[in-house]
């Protein structure tokens, strides 16, 4: 599988961090995270410090710089995108039992679950009344629909799990929800702080959306090929509680390996069957398979910023998406 490519900044080991525009997003994420008291604000300090792609609040800022000028209310925007989707990493680390995120300690393993909760319970509420006391509906609105969505996507892949029956439309109707729409609706909430019409808002949310599939595809390659060091969760998480990705579905479908995968995960998955199965999912292209499929999303998204003015935020988003399709954590 060929994920190297040249001329591309190094997204995956931080670089949106030297950006001007992203480091008042991150003094106002502290400042946020300053207000509160406790367990709740060394939880989140803890999330805060552990990285991050800032992803998000990327798109919401070079969404709205296609448009013009950075402005106070696209900042806000950038900053309630970023707490929610911290917000949603660490209810979804409860909802999976997970231990681990980028090689520390989840809030769930360090604090427990009901704190954990809380921690995410506030960040939403931060991210709400920044919405509210700027005034900005129009990405309330976008940003409340995304988390919706979120939810209804989490509820669908727990009723999914280990259901070997999955279908590609099911699959991407689940990535979808639980990762396309909240970087649909950053780049539709910054485009909307800037002023763009209605139609470019919607060209900028159908890029974000399949910059999503193309991201959440990436990852469910990474779940099986990636450094443990690097993605900071055990190879085959994904697989081992249940969720069947990309990949898995591909490989589920293949004619010769079909069904021996199938007899495979009739039973509990041993270290000597995840390690057969990777093996299996090589020899039958099935990763191969799955990264073109994220290619075509990449090429998909590139192709609604065709009609949007040419600027520097333009050319940002399009190697971002080139970014999210050769990462390695």
């Amino acid at each position: 599988m060929n994920i190297q490519s040249e001329n591309l900044v190094n997204f995956s080991e931080g670089t949106p961090f030297v950006l001007p525009e992203l480091l008042i997003v991150e003094e106002e994420l502290h400042k946020t995270i300053e207000k509160a008291q406790g367990m709740i604000r060394e939880s989140c300090s803890h999330l805060l410090s552990s990285g991050g792609k800032r992803l998000r609040p990327l798109l919401t800022l070079h969404s709205a710089m296609c448009f013009g000028p950075l402005n106070t209310a696209t900042i806000q925007a950038a900053v309630a995108a970023e707490l929610i989707h911290m917000a949603s990493l660490i209810h979804d680390d409860v909802i999976d039992h997970s231990d681990l995120r980028r090689g520390q300690l989840t809030i769930n393993a360090r604090q427990g679950n009901l704190n954990a909760v809380l921690t995410g319970d506030y960040l939403f509420a931060e991210a709400f009344q920044i919405l509210s006391s700027y005034q900005l509906m129009d990405s309330m609105n976008y940003l409340v629909a995304a988390i919706q969505s979120m939810c209804t996507g989490e509820v669908e892949q727990a009723h999914c799990q280990f259901d070997l029956s999955i279908k590609l439309e099911d699959y991407f109707e689940r990535i979808a929800q639980k990762t396309g729409i909240l970087l649909a609706s950053s780049c539709r909430s910054g485009a909307a702080t800037a002023g763009a019409s209605q139609r470019d808002i919607e060209r900028l949310g159908t890029f974000g959306m399949y910059l999503g599939y193309a991201y959440q595809i990436i990852d469910d390659l990474l779940d099986f090929t990636g450094d443990e060091g690097k993605t900071g969760k055990p190879v085959g998480a994904d697989l081992i509680n249940g969720n069947l990705t990309l990949p898995m579905i591909y490989l589920l479908n293949n004619p010769l390996y079909g069904p021996w995968a199938r007899e495979m995960l009739q039973d509990k998955l041993t270290p000597q069957g995840l390690h057969k199965i990777i093996q299996a999912l090589i020899s039958s292209e099935a990763l191969d398979e799955a990264f073109s499929a994220a290619r075509r999303c990449v090429e998909t998204a590139l192709s609604y910023l065709e009609k949007i003015p040419a600027c520097s935020s333009k050319t940002f988003l399009k190697d971002t998406a080139y970014q999210v399709l050769y990462r390695t954590h």
